[in-house]
């Protein structure tokens, strides 16, 4: 991922994509006065609020308040970040993004458009000797006997890989490749001096990256005889690490996962858990690349959800898998649940035996990652007797002291102490024993709980000092230096960034003062890309306002004043110093009459 996207490089990607042209694929726009409108794709309504000007480049929803211009629409939508959204449209537009960063060439950069060229040419392929019956017969059969209709085919583009030693290196061959450059792209090997393909005889899964491209490949025997003339035959394999695959920092079907747009995502172990979830319209799913889980692929799901609900094979191996992807998770700063399946190794088996709705339940029972802990340590004594609790105690006071949150902790705490009968202050007080060896966090009291949560919201009403009067004013003023030169140098001396009320509003005054003081006209576009999260709403708030002004010199002096007053009504309201008071008075007196001399 480059390090930094240059202005010229965003400006361009902007430039090449048309924000009617890509809007329109979610929304039927109809010509509204200079803009166009529609129904809201983010939330549900009747009468159209949705609004997308295309000299502007921007769109704003007068009903949810959604806003912003087209990268921030690519990221609404497609649920990607700015980099992932800013690459999407260089790619629509055919442009392609130097790797700003050190250890990446030119070099490398044309290797990895070359190896995503063949694994796209190469999954073709695989998915073309899959419905050939002449060829994919032996992968048709699997797919039946493994309940997987073509329609589930289709979507994941899953193939079948010829039992022929050099079937893809022809076909790459045809296409321009070099038999050097497939080895290097993971997909044919050297061996005894010969080459081969990588995949030979194995139902093929594309793995495939948030923003489509083909990055990968994971590769199924069909039976299940895992040894040939003495040689043992793994039951999956992956392509190698290369420039464009990183195992570790992707997951399968998240192309797919991430535009369910859930609250949570079901991680699971294998290709076909996922699959036969996915057909059965659970599509928030993914999985691990024949590896455990990593911290990378853990952020990259909390992403894209705020709980992961774990559904990993129901063994000892699996059991062991899930307590170290809860750790993992919770280092990455996200909260898990485990899915657990009764009487079935895995999601493919239980669906397969139970159906998808007894799934769903299991969906909804599962259980929060610090439960399942305490469940498995329970079944290992005896909490009938005296030994077997005190063993017990001990090794879920453990797991106490790695919960970052208090509350959490509290409410264990006395629920071990019902289930077991051990008083709280008992397992309190080893809590505290164990966590004063390292560093203890006392648990607050409901009280001290209460006073800080008042404190934060007290101070909150403090720094919201701008009037709703106040901030309009604003907004419109910068929506009018914005668009004009001529206002901006009329207002420029008169209020400087720092003296807008807001955050937004300052770092945007600033931009729209530098843009003027480069002779360069600010581009609304452009400026939103330095915002994220709600700050976008509200600069783009700004540039979107469908009101227009007669006389915009005179807008501009009657908003000046607006702002002058409200700014000395704020300070009238908190200043107690009688002296002050009676010169705040006088200054707010001076300034309405020349006000009204003005209007006059």
């Amino acid at each position: 991922m480059p390090r930094r996207i240059s202005d010229e490089m965003i400006a361009n990607i902007c430039d090449e994509n048309d924000i009617i042209d890509y809007v329109s694929q979610y929304v039927q726009l109809k010509k509204s006065g200079r803009d166009y409108s529609g129904l809201c794709p983010f939330h549900g309504e009747k009468t159209p609020s949705f609004h997308v000007s295309q000299e502007k480049q921007l769109f704003h929803c007068f009903g949810c308040g959604a806003s912003g211009n087209l990268v921030q629409f690519v990221m609404r939508t497609e649920n990607l970040d700015f980099i992932d959204s800013l690459k999407l449209l260089a790619d629509r537009a055919g442009i392609i993004i130097p790797d700003n960063d050190d250890s990446f060439s030119d070099v490398n950069h044309e290797k990895k458009k070359r190896i995503l060229e063949m694994n796209k040419y190469s999954a073709r392929f695989f998915y073309n000797c899959l419905k050939d019956t002449s060829i994919g017969e032996k992968g048709q059969k699997y797919f039946v006997k493994r309940n997987i209709p073509l329609k589930t085919i289709t979507v994941y583009g899953l193939g079948y890989a010829p039992d022929s030693r050099d079937s893809l290196i022809k076909h790459l061959n045809e296409k321009g490749f070099k038999t050097d450059e497939i080895v290097e792209a993971g997909l044919a090997v050297r061996r005894d001096g010969r080459i081969y393909d990588k995949f030979r005889d194995r139902v093929m899964f594309p793995i495939i990256d948030v923003r489509g491209n083909v990055i990968g490949f994971g590769g199924r025997i069909m039976h299940e005889n895992k040894e040939i003339n003495g040689y043992k035959i793994p039951k999956y394999l992956n392509s190698p690490e290369t420039l464009v695959f990183d195992k570790g920092k992707n997951l399968f079907s998240l192309n797919l996962a991430k535009n369910a747009k859930a609250n949570e995502l079901i991680l699971c172990e294998g290709y076909m858990d996922v699959i036969s979830v996915y057909q059965a319209g659970i599509k928030n799913i993914v999985a691990t690349l024949g590896t455990a889980i990593t911290e990378n692929q853990a952020k990259l799901m909390l992403r894209y959800a705020n709980e992961i609900l774990i559904c990993y094979d129901s063994d000892e191996a699996g059991t062991k898998a899930a307590l170290r992807a809860i750790d993992i998770i919770s280092e990455a700063g996200g909260r898990s649940r485990v899915i657990r399946l009764k009487n079935s190794k895995d999601p493919d088996e239980y669906i397969n035996k139970n159906g998808i709705e007894k799934f769903r339940e299991a969906v909804k029972k599962s259980v929060p990652a610090t439960e399942f802990k305490i469940s498995l340590i329970r079944n290992q004594y005896d909490l009938t007797n005296t030994d077997g609790k005190i063993l017990f105690i001990d090794e879920v006071v453990n797991i106490f002291t790695k919960i970052k949150d208090a509350v959490e902790v509290d409410a264990y705490i006395t629920k071990v102490a019902e289930d077991t009968g051990i008083s709280r202050n008992a397992i309190l007080s080893k809590y505290k024993e164990k966590t004063s060896k390292g560093s203890y966090r006392r648990i607050p009291s409901k009280t001290e709980y209460q006073k800080k949560n008042e404190q934060k919201k007290q101070n909150a009403i403090k720094k919201n000092i701008a009037t709703g009067s106040l901030l309009e004013a604003e907004k419109r003023l910068m929506g009018l230096i914005s668009q004009s030169k001529k206002l901006y140098k009329s207002v420029c001396d008169k209020i400087q960034p720092d003296e807008f009320s807001t955050d937004v509003y300052r770092r945007l005054a600033k931009a729209v003062y530098d843009s003027y003081q480069n002779d360069i006209s600010p581009d609304p576009a452009m400026l939103l890309n330095m915002f994220s999260g709600d700050d976008i709403s509200e600069a783009s708030a700004v540039f979107y306002n469908l009101e227009v002004y007669s006389e915009d010199e005179a807008t501009v002096r009657e908003l000046l004043y607006t702002i002058k007053l409200e700014k000395l009504d704020i300070r009238i309201n908190s200043e107690t110093n009688a002296a002050a008071l009676a010169e705040l008075f006088a200054e707010r007196e001076k300034v309405l009459e020349e006000k009204n001399t003005w209007e006059e």
